[in-house]
């Protein structure tokens, strides 16, 4: 009987250490979110061929629903640049970057490789001319990398290989029916599947588009013929609502591709945590990880145990600063694994009144404290 009881206090306390690890925790003991802001999966939208419904309704519509998406361009081709309309150059290289919109190397000008004495020209222009746009500058940068299709590609895997790996370029994910629209997903239950199958699964799924269609019934261009596989645009919608949605509810984490290959990469690198101090006053500690942090410097999402009279915690590591909420005696918030740093203290959240908006405890990135934040 005796023998019985015990085994019953052990699973007891057994089953509170798994359901409440924070009780258990002490300040300073620190874990890496499995997801970006602690979400539960990744849902990347990716756009190809830098068509015009692209810039006409698809990037609106992102906006309108605060979704972010990969852009995959060709800087070369006409519909980028046209000797006769100044609007598109306009809207890929003024416009679009301003939204937070990412592009993705689609090659220089879709034509393909003919020779190798194109290859430079058509993998490694277009990277430069989109970390200029996106970066303002040309520092290595990790790029996401779609190849094109249907087009004749005369260098060999090894020769692609390393033209890849020289430019820091990413493949993005696969192309096929289960991830395309229209060529093989066409309703809004089937893409939405996809995102509800990433927040089964707590891993990451896409949908990548082509063409999305133009209606002049709603004041969209009434040119008389749409783009490749153009999407129906109610579907567009429908599918645009569901993710927003799901993002809403705290499930999806929306991005763009090298944002969740960077993410995925630094935490699966498994960065260590040093406590270096830890009193009630004030916690520091070190994130450090062994990738390269010039290329991988995406900030991690990180769960630090506070003690439990903090009602909130302002974190500083260099020049960042950001004061989130304690919750029953943890604090989440955005720190690089590259070693500097962080310095945690009490804190106090700005009044409703006093704040800019409400805070939801949401982060992308933590705020400089000698510039203005901004979130994508």
């Amino acid at each position: 009987m005796k023998f019985k009881i015990l085994s019953l206090i052990l699973c007891l306390a057994c089953a509170a250490a798994v359901t409440s690890p924070a009780l258990r925790a002490a300040p300073g003991d620190s874990q890496v979110a499995r997801w970006k802001d602690n979400r539960t999966a990744v849902f990347l939208l990716m756009f190809s061929d830098s068509v015009p419904s692209h810039y006409q309704i698809v990037v609106p519509e992102l906006v309108k629903r605060n979704l972010i998406a990969t852009f995959y361009v060709n800087p070369g081709s006409n519909k980028w640049s046209n000797s006769k309309d100044p609007t598109p150059r306009n809207q890929w290289e003024n416009v679009i970057p301003k939204t937070g919109m990412v592009y993705g190397n689609h090659s220089m000008t879709h034509t393909g490789i003919k020779d190798p004495s194109q290859a430079e020209y058509e993998i490694g222009e277009p990277t430069r001319i989109i970390r200029k746009l996106m970066y303002g500058d040309d520092k290595p940068r990790l790029v996401s990398w779609n190849m094109p299709g249907a087009v004749p590609w005369k260098i060999t895997p090894e020769e692609t290989a390393a033209l890849l790996k020289k430019h820091n370029l990413i493949d993005k994910p696969k192309f096929d029916a289960k991830h395309g629209a229209v060529f093989g997903v066409k309703t809004i239950p089937q893409m939405l599947a996809l995102a509800d199958k990433a927040i089964a699964e707590k891993g990451m799924e896409y949908l990548i588009v082509h063409g999305v269609e133009r209606r002049a019934s709603e004041g969209d261009p009434g040119w008389s013929w749409q783009d490749y596989w153009a999407l129906n645009k109610d579907v567009f919608r429908g599918v645009l609502d569901g993710v927003a949605e799901r993002k809403a509810k705290g499930d999806l984490w929306v991005t763009d591709h090298i944002s969740q290959h960077k993410y995925e990469k630094e935490r699966d690198n498994k960065p260590v945590f040093q406590v270096l101090k830890s009193t009630d006053r004030g916690i520091q500690l070190k994130l450090t990880g062994t990738l390269d942090h010039a290329l991988y410097d995406l900030p991690l999402t990180v769960m630090t145990s506070v003690p439990a009279t903090w009602p909130a915690a302002t974190v500083t590591q260099g020049t960042f600063r950001s004061t989130v909420p304690a919750v029953k005696g943890v604090i989440t918030y955005d720190a690089l694994p590259n070693g500097e740093p962080i310095t945690v203290v009490p804190g106090v959240m700005p009044s409703p009144a006093s704040a800019k908006k409400p805070n939801t405890g949401e982060q992308t990135k933590l705020t400089p404290t000698n510039s203005d934040s901004s979130t994508s």
